[in-house]
């Protein structure tokens, strides 16, 4: 089972693209998730398992073991063994924690120096993650007081949680929930 609960109908096709997104190339994920359906392969096996030329196979491996995701069996032919999905799953989301952070720095780094003080006008955010997002921005850098008014079916835990931490510091918290069929 998925983390959704929900079987993947082609995992190795999903497995594939999610690779992708973390930055292998395509031959370079192809020839993982063969390697993950086998105990371990040749450079052939990998080829017939994946589709990836046999010639592109070793540039692959190399890829994937310069990343952490493959060992090599120094034999004749070599022989190839992905880790396992848990150690996979550990090492990119430690690659993708240490790209957040570099960003956070990055970004945070570029703020104008008066990004703290007040501004006046009227802006507007969509969609309702950016919403939320930006509702805990606000909560978190009140010092004195919220009056926070909104539908119940938006007040979610998260920002539950933000109130908490605000009235934790000695904010002042004034919040009034309105029902969405109220007119």
């Amino acid at each position: 089972m998925s983390m959704t609960d929900e079987p993947i109908a082609d995992p190795r096709s999903t497995a594939v693209e999610q690779l992708t997104e973390f930055g292998l190339t395509e031959y370079a994920a192809r020839t993982f998730v063969a390697l993950s359906a086998l105990e371990s392969g040749t450079a052939r096996d990998v080829s017939r398992v994946s589709a990836v030329p046999r010639t592109r196979v070793y540039d692959a491996i190399d890829e994937l073991r310069d990343r952490g995701l493959v060992d090599v069996l120094q034999s004749s032919p070599k022989r190839f063994r992905a880790i396992s999905a848990e150690t996979t799953s550990r090492t990119l989301e430690h690659e993708l924690r240490h790209r957040v952070d570099v960003l956070r720095t990055a970004l945070s780094e570029l703020e104008p120096a008066d990004r703290g003080t007040e501004q006046r006008g009227v802006w507007t955010v969509d969609g309702q993650r950016a919403v939320s997002e930006r509702t805990l921005e606000f909560f978190a850098d009140v010092d004195e007081e919220i009056v926070y008014m909104t539908v119940e079916d938006l007040l979610n835990d998260e920002l539950i949680d933000g109130l908490s931490d605000a009235a934790a510091r000695g904010v002042s918290i004034n919040r009034r929930l309105e029902s969405e069929d109220a007119d």
